[in-house]
Order: structure tokens, then C-alpha cells, then sequence
């Protein structure tokens, strides 16, 4: 269960400090542990998906005046899917303080990608419900910095299924390969190597490793294509 010195430390960890703890508190519970929903993250979950498609949708506008709906509204699906924020919540390690049953807990459904992503809409959620759309912004994209900067208009899918398809069709196989991580645990850097047929093709740079192998993908491809 939580306590003054948990909060703490999650407070430290996404940059926020709760004026009203309970709503940190509620982020972090799961409706395995309480099935009402004014005491677990379901609702403060839905407020934050829609406050996350805003805040990305903004800063997609600002970054991109150009680009008409149908490109911005592809760009925030890749920025606000599963695996981005996911990995944004799994940098800063904060899925093992969420409150489960006794079975959820046991299987470790924290480590789960979705359970991850609900996690980080909730907090969104909550902070905005806490410290208004000023503080949520803050939160959104300092996490999602990357994904957003990586984010692209262009209407063919990402290089990695981009690379998938070519080995495919000429019977190869791609494996990716971690070279390296460092930085602080909030800040990573990974390094990946992309191999095609067996051979390096590529490597790539990121703060995630969905995104490192995504430019390593994409330096194989310039060197395929």
C-alpha cells in the first residue's frame, strides 16, 4: 500500500508534486484491487487519453502549420499508441508501484505494455485534475518528447515494417541486436544494430529502444533502397 515516502518518490520521479495525493494515489490503483471506480485510475484514465490526444495534437500544429488533418491525425496515432507510451513509462520505472490483487500482482500484469499505457494516461489524468492543462502538458512532452520529434506525415509505414517487407520478398530475415544503454535511468540512451540476411545493415540511436531500432531500420533502408 501506499505511503508518504512512495508518493514521494513518484512525485520525484515524474516531476509533480500532488497537491492532493489522493489523486496519485487513485493513478496508481487498478480495479483488480478496487473494483469502484471512484477509487481506481479507470476514469482518471479516460480523462487522460482525451487530454493526451489534445496536448499532442497541439504541439503536432505547432510543429507542422503546414500539413493538413489527415497527416496530423496519422502523426498523433504513432505518438499516443501502445508502444510510445509504454516505453516513456518504463524509462522511468514507475509500472512496480501500481496497486494490484493478489493475482494480478502475482503475474506481474505491471509489466504488461497496455497496463503500462493506462498507467501513463492515468498520471496524465491526475495531474491535470490536480494542476490544470499547464502541468499535464509539462508531463506530456517532456515523456513523449521524442516520439513526437520522430513522429512523420509521410503516408508509408515505419521503417521497420518497411525493412520487414523488403527481407521478406527477397527471403530474409531481420534481427535487431542492443550494442549498448546508458544515461541515468530517467534519461537512457540505447544503441541498436539492425541485421538483414545476417549482415549489419545499420545501426541506430534512441532514448527508447522501439526508437533506436527504428533509425537503424531506416539506415538500412537507405542502404537497400
Amino acid at each position: 500500500m501506499f505511503n508518504n515516502l512512495k508518493v514521494q518518490e513518484i512525485e520525484k520521479i515524474i516531476g509533480y508534486e500532488f497537491k492532493d495525493k489522493s489523486l496519485l494515489v487513485r493513478a496508481f490503483t487498478h480495479p483488480s484491487l478496487k473494483p469502484d471506480v471512484t477509487e481506481n485510475y479507470q476514469t482518471i484514465e479516460f480523462l487522460g487519453d482525451s487530454i493526451l490526444d489534445f496536448i499532442v495534437a497541439e504541439k503536432l500544429m505547432e510543429l507542422h502549420p503546414t500539413l493538413n488533418e489527415g497527416f496530423l491525425t496519422k502523426m498523433r496515432a504513432q505518438v499516443v499508441s501502445e508502444q510510445p507510451l509504454a516505453d516513456a513509462i518504463g524509462r522511468i520505472r514507475i509500472a512496480e508501484f501500481m496497486q494490484f490483487g493478489m493475482g494480478e500482482r502475482r503475474h506481474k500484469i505491471y509489466e504488461n505494455d497496455s497496463i503500462k499505457c493506462d498507467l501513463f494516461e492515468s498520471i496524465v489524468g491526475a495531474i491535470y485534475l490536480d494542476g490544470g492543462m499547464s502541468e499535464a502538458k509539462r508531463f506530456v512532452l517532456t515523456m513523449l518528447d521524442e516520439a513526437i520529434q520522430y513522429a512523420t506525415a509521410e503516408e508509408e509505414v515505419d521503417a521497420k515494417s518497411r525493412l520487414n517487407e523488403y527481407a521478406s520478398k527477397h527471403g530474409q530475415e531481420v534481427s535487431y541486436k542492443m550494442v549498448s544503454q546508458s544515461g541515468p535511468v530517467h534519461k537512457p540512451t540505447f544503441i541498436f544494430e539492425v541485421y538483414v540476411g545476417g549482415v549489419c545493415m545499420g545501426n541506430g540511436r534512441g532514448s527508447t529502444k522501439q526508437s533506436a531500432q527504428q533509425w537503424a531500420a531506416k539506415e538500412a533502408l537507405q542502404k537497400l533502397l
